[in-house]
This record gives C-alpha cells, sequence and structure tokens, in this order.
C-alpha cells in the first residue's frame, strides 16, 4: 500500500511533463525529384501555411541522396517570401555532402540524408511562406538526389502561464 502512495505523484509528474512538451517542428515536408536527377530548372515549391504563435522560428533545407551523387558538394538556393508582410529572403547555401577523402557526412545507410541552416527568422501569428529551392550547379541534372525538403521549427521558449488565486482578483 505505502509503495503504490509513493508511486502516485511520480505518475502524475510523468504525465504532465509530457503534456507540457510540445513539438517544436512546425511544418517538415520533402518534395521527390525525378530519378534521372534534380534538373536545374526545376525550382521545388513550398507553401508553409500559417503559424499560429508569433516568435523565433528556425527554418532548414534537407537532402536526400543516394550513392550515385558524383560531387561532394552542392550549391542551393532557398528564396523565400513572408505573407502577408512581403518580407522577401535570399539564401545561397553551400553544402558539403562528401569529405575530401570519399566519406558521405550525411545520416543513413544507402540513401543519406542532411540538414542546412537556412536561416532563423521572426514570425507573426498569421505568418505564412512562400518558398522554392533550385540548386546552382554547372551541371543541369544533378543525379543521386532523391528529395528535397524543408522544416520550420519554433525556437523560442513557449512560456505557459498558471493562474493563481492573486490573478483571479484582479
Amino acid at each position: 500500500m505505502r509503495n503504490r502512495r509513493s508511486v502516485i505523484p511520480f505518475l502524475m509528474f510523468l504525465i504532465i511533463l509530457l503534456g507540457a512538451c510540445q513539438s517544436r517542428v512546425v511544418f517538415h515536408h520533402f518534395r521527390h525529384v525525378s530519378t534521372p536527377g534534380w534538373d536545374k530548372s526545376d525550382t521545388l515549391h513550398f507553401n508553409i501555411p500559417p503559424v499560429t504563435e508569433s516568435g523565433t522560428y528556425e527554418m532548414t533545407a534537407e537532402l536526400r541522396i543516394n550513392k550515385s551523387y558524383p560531387f561532394q558538394k552542392i550549391t542551393l538556393i532557398v528564396s523565400q517570401e513572408v505573407i502577408p508582410s512581403g518580407q522577401s529572403h535570399y539564401d545561397v547555401l553551400d553544402c558539403r555532402l562528401i569529405k575530401q577523402n570519399g566519406v558521405i557526412e550525411g545520416d543513413g545507410i544507402s540513401y543519406f540524408q542532411y540538414q542546412f541552416h537556412v536561416r532563423n527568422m521572426e514570425l507573426g501569428k498569421g505568418d505564412s511562406i512562400h518558398l522554392y529551392i533550385s540548386h546552382n550547379m554547372k551541371r543541369e541534372i544533378m543525379p543521386g538526389i532523391t528529395d528535397v525538403g524543408i522544416c520550420l521549427s519554433r525556437t523560442d521558449k513557449v512560456t505557459a502561464r498558471i493562474n493563481t488565486e492573486e490573478d483571479k482578483q484582479q
């Protein structure tokens, strides 16, 4: 009986803790690239829906490649337009995929996944983003790239306010 009483507060604390944890990822999506490779003229579009809270958000570009990718790096062009403010951002990312010695830096076995920081941005409640990604390589078609993605995550702390009796009286 005594052991049960000591377990109950621990379980309640665990339930509250798990309920308070929120995923910070607000958008995460990949677009598949055609089998022969990613064509230079094939700009990929992403529409990030309106965010529900104002705050600081981190944007990352993601790639999935296979062993047929012929180069060590890729240059990505990421352009974003924030709606309704009309702010626009243009980022050029020089992304290393394979080390000088041929070792693949990504996570995986036959397909490798990479994540590259694009920017941190302040967004207001209701802001959405139209985003375009293309590559800027000399070769028109880049074989070995299978998917291109974008991830938007909340980076600032979300604080919860607990109403006390004093708050209710005010």
